[in-house]
């Protein structure tokens, strides 16, 4: 009894939230000279992950909103656990559910991909 094998899309794993995190902090925006090493994120390439995500307007947030927030960690970067933080305090304020925008950020594809 011959097994077949594994097919290409079974190889493929599913995003998670710290993947999506690694990715769009190595994400290079267009007028940014920045290059991440993927722990760490700049408030313009959180922007742009939440725009990807359609978290950016009226129903969610604004581009003032995110970035009262991350400054108030006063660090031009942020790791992974700070972020989380980050969209605890974004989801808090706004009256957001954190899971919701967990699963946006998480399932919108890799930087560059418009929906």
């Amino acid at each position: 009894m011959a097994s077949n094998p594994p097919t290409t899309a079974s190889k493929v794993k599913p995003p998670t939230l710290p993947s999506m995190f690694t990715l769009f902090a190595k994400y290079r925006p267009t007028l940014n000279s920045f290059q991440g090493d993927g722990k760490r994120i700049l408030l313009s390439q959180s922007d742009c992950w939440m725009q990807q995500a359609n978290l950016i307007g009226p129903k969610h947030f604004t581009l003032t909103q995110t970035g009262l927030i991350f400054f108030e960690f006063r660090k031009s970067t942020l790791d992974y656990d700070e972020y989380l933080q980050f969209l605890a305090l974004l989801c808090n304020e706004k009256q957001v559910s954190v899971e919701e925008v967990k699963e946006k950020l998480t399932n919108c594809g890799p930087p560059g991909i418009t929906s």
